[in-house]
């Protein structure tokens, strides 16, 4: 039997060699182009309809991450 810690070092390197440093192809960050919808709810944020709590909840995004798309999208 080999030791397992000799194992994932090994296959690490083998990512690493593959994909670069960081041991994977892409991104694992949230693409917003993906999200239709979003344009239309930051901007019933912008016009008070919405709470930023809301469009927190709703799209699952933390309140900075709202707030400088609503900052974005006003001055658009």
């Amino acid at each position: 039997m080999t030791d397992q810690s000799a194992v994932r070092a090994r296959a690490w390197e083998t990512r690493r060699a593959r994909y670069g440093k960081r041991g994977h192809a892409g991104s694992y960050s949230r693409n917003t182009a993906d999200r239709g919808a979003l344009g239309l709810v930051i901007r019933l944020l912008n016009e008070g309809v919405l709470s930023e709590g809301q469009v927190c909840r709703a799209t699952q995004l933390d309140r900075v991450t709202v707030r400088a798309m609503a900052d974005a999208a006003g001055e658009a």
